[in-house]
């Protein structure tokens, strides 16, 4: 017998950054492993498929919706132990680099505007300003079938923008996770916060959106990116790679606009949501910024964004 409460037709557009996508068939929200295990067997039972939803940024819902169940974990709470805090994969980036903030433990200043979820973050190894969260895990509790593992960050295979959770572990799902930080002084810390917000309100949207569409591109020498080889600032050169904003945007396609979805005139990493766009908007833009970037760069950018 189920003590979940297994809702059907929930629209999922309010539930992420995007405001766009259809709805769930079935909807459950969860906080426990008992409870995720009764939503899976009952997609399983079902033969439904099953999505695992957080904090609804860095997803582009189809605008058909989604024909299983989608869990929505709201596990979240936090501990702090000396320079150590463990955290509930729902706990919000924003709240969590606040919180440690005022605690004076530094190292996740740059998430201060990171709109997602702490599961999200690990799953997409989310970063900014050369930060990335793998740097700050010393361990991720994780629910694997039935049975709770605490995994190593040399475990979690993460990389630029991704992490095995994405491909070789995607049937895990994360529970929590215990940061390691280092201890420092609040002021400061709190000081180079409020820079990186300053920094990201003056130089990205705030029309809803997904965050970043694509991934930066890195490259191994200058044969990968002949055709830009005159033109590339060289602090890309130094770094090896290219934002993919600089891109899109040499590409001439800042500003492009299908229906109400427009690459974004502020960032051209975004595409934003200026008022009932759908997801065929979005994704006809993303179709025709990598046939554009790869006709002119012979470059093929790759999606950050999960497309569901």
């Amino acid at each position: 017998m189920l003590n979940i409460n297994i809702q059907e037709n929930i629209p999922l557009a309010p539930l992420t950054t995007f405001k766009i996508g259809g709805s769930a068939r079935f909807f459950v929200e969860v906080s426990t492993a008992e409870e995720i295990i009764q939503a899976k067997k009952f997609a399983q039972e079902k033969n439904l498929p099953i999505l695992f939803f957080g904090g609804g940024s860095n997803v582009l819902i189809n605008d058909e919706g989604f024909p299983g169940l989608v869990v929505r974990i709201i596990k979240g709470g936090w501990t702090i132990n000396g320079n150590q805090i463990f955290v509930g994969t729902s706990v919000y980036m924003v709240a969590l680099a606040f919180m440690a903030s005022r605690h004076g433990l530094r190292g996740l200043e740059w998430a201060g505007g990171l709109p997602g979820t702490l599961g999200g973050a690990i799953r997409g190894n989310a970063g900014a300003f050369r930060f990335e969260i793998s740097q700050n895990i010393k361990s991720v509790e994780v629910l694997r079938g039935d049975q709770i593992i605490h995994l190593r960050p040399e475990e979690c295979g993460f990389g630029y923008r991704t992490s095995w959770f994405k491909n070789k572990l995607k049937d895990d799902i994360i529970l929590s996770a215990n940061l390691e930080l280092a201890v420092g002084d609040a002021k400061e810390s709190e000081k180079q916060l409020q820079d990186f917000l300053i920094h990201r309100q003056a130089h990205q949207p705030q029309h809803p959106s997904a965050g970043c569409i694509f991934k930066n591109f890195s490259f191994i020498d200058m044969a990968d990116i002949i055709e830009l080889k005159d033109i590339v600032p060289s602090e890309f050169l130094k770094y090896k790679k290219i934002p993919a904003a600089w891109i899109v945007e040499h590409a001439g396609m800042k500003g492009a606009q299908v229906g109400q979805a427009q690459v974004s005139t502020i960032h051209a990493n975004f595409i934003v949501n200026l008022g009932g766009a759908k997801a065929i908007d979005v994704l006809t833009i993303i179709r025709q910024i990598k046939e554009k970037v790869y006709n002119k760069f012979h470059i093929k950018l790759e999606e950050e964004v999960q497309i569901i």
